[in-house]
């Protein structure tokens, strides 16, 4: 009887760990992948009521990506102990453009949390939280140096190394503390952030996409809530390496202007996809080939969203550019009125013809990259654990072999002082016009060692 109890007890908590939800509809919120979980955090909501707002399971929550599955019925998941673990009030409320949320860690499996806010219980900045997904744990983070505080509308990526770049979106005051123009760099490793001039893009709205050479480029959205006219015209590199901005201009089919889009990094990566927005035009997608700065608008079949979205997020999981939610112009939410999901699936696996689908396959995908004429791949010692490997492994390596080619020269010297004492005797094997053994040198032991 006690088993059957217990039994049923357990079957009951694993079906409120994995229960499936009915999210609301949201924009201005973050979307952060961690291995087959994208998370969600926040945003404005469709439904006003404070009571909505505070549900912490529709605040934080994430879609299943380990499995197939259709757009029709998605796999949302709530996190577990979300009730009592989420730290909801010291994070951004809905009424001042949410909050920034990236990936970072030493391990790539923890999302930081940037605020625009003032925390409520302190009234001080608020802090940097944390969620580990693997053990499920928030932590409040201790940042040395410039403490990071957004602006409105942010947008942030992190680099190969663990760095998250946050870069603020446009001056207002909010509970008493004016933002300033800047670009924040967190290092999610060492744990110490600093604040970079970033005055030559003082943008909201705009889209980031992380290059793999490292750089960033920066493109779109709006100064003084007017979408900027040369946006997609010209766009900005970052260069992280060495803290510098280089306008590049692009050439080519050029989106009009517009706010409230998302780009990626196509799965090659030598092209930069850009998806939506509150203006623009009719096409949906455009793409930047970064070999030499060309817009063109790709071929594209399959049913694709029939209204345009902004505001949402895209992100690059698997074969699929993966959006979420999002909304059809500044205030509307029309889709979900119109049978649309709350996601949206964009095969990229082929670059000559992009696919809209409902249907999502995990399944891993091989690429072929492009030759050397495309930028650069990501340096692959990024990973600190890896490149200390590497470091060990050479070390380690190199004192064996110095070892060897002592004992070879101490064993050479022996050897000779035994040949002045002695009458060589002629013996079969390496033997020499005159009957003496060859005793293999220094060089010639290396060269064994390295066959």
């Amino acid at each position: 009887m006690k088993f059957i109890f217990f039994l049923i007890i357990s079957l009951y908590l694993l079906q409120i760990v994995n229960a499936q939800l009915s999210p609301s509809v949201r924009k201005l919120f973050s979307a952060v992948p961690i291995e087959k979980k994208l998370y969600i955090y926040g945003g404005f909501m469709d439904n006003e009521d404070p009571k909505v707002q505070s549900n912490p399971n529709d605040r934080f929550f994430y879609l299943d990506v380990s499995s197939s599955f259709d757009t029709s019925n998605l796999p949302w998941k709530v996190t577990p102990n979300n009730a009592e673990e989420l730290p909801l009030g010291s994070f951004s409320s809905q009424a001042s453009g949410g909050l920034a949320a990236s990936i970072g860690g030493v391990n790539n499996d923890t999302i930081f949390f940037i605020n625009n806010e003032v925390d409520n219980a302190t009234k001080l900045i608020s802090p940097v939280h944390s969620y580990n997904s693997p053990n499920n744990v928030w932590n409040t983070q201790n940042l040395s140096g410039d403490r990071p505080f957004g602006r409105n509308q942010m947008k942030v990526v992190t680099d190969y190394t663990g760095k998250i770049y946050l870069l603020t979106g446009f001056d207002f005051t909010f509970q008493g503390a004016t933002r300033t123009n800047g670009l924040f760099v967190c290092d999610t490793i060492k744990l110490n952030c600093e604040l970079r001039d970033a005055s030559v893009f003082s943008r909201l709205g705009y889209g980031v996409t992380l290059l793999p050479n490292g750089n960033l480029v920066y493109m779109g959205g709006a100064r003084n809530n007017i979408p900027d006219p040369n946006g997609f015209q010209i766009i900005f590199i970052y260069d992280t390496v060495n803290n510098s901005w280089n306008p590049q201009i692009t050439t080519g089919n050029i989106p009009p202007p517009d706010v409230g889009i998302t780009t990626v990094l196509g799965l090659r990566g030598d092209k930069i996809i850009l998806f939506g927005g509150n203006n623009g035009d009719n096409n949906n997608i455009y793409v930047l080939n970064i070999t030499n700065y060309e817009w063109y608008v790709p071929e594209v079949r399959g049913k694709g969203p029939v209204f345009k979205r902004g505001e949402h997020c895209a992100n690059v999981i698997g074969k699929y550019m993966v959006i979420t939610f999002g909304s059809n112009g500044v205030t509307q939410v029309k889709y979900r009125a119109n049978g649309e999901s709350d996601v949206l699936l964009l095969d990229i696996s082929n670059d000559s013809e992009y696919i809209w689908t409902t249907s999502f396959d995990p399944t891993p995908l091989s690429i072929d990259f492009p030759s050397s004429s495309s930028p650069s791949s990501p340096p692959s010692n990024s990973n600190p654990k890896t490149k200390t490997g590497i470091i060990i492994g050479v070390t380690v390596g190199i004192i064996i072999f110095v070892g060897i080619l002592l004992l070879g020269a101490l064993f050479y010297i022996k050897r000779r002082k035994n040949h002045k004492n002695t009458k060589p005797i002629p013996t079969p094997g390496n033997i020499n016009n005159e009957g003496v053994i060859m005793i293999p040198s220094g060089q010639e032991l290396s060269q064994r060692i390295i066959r």
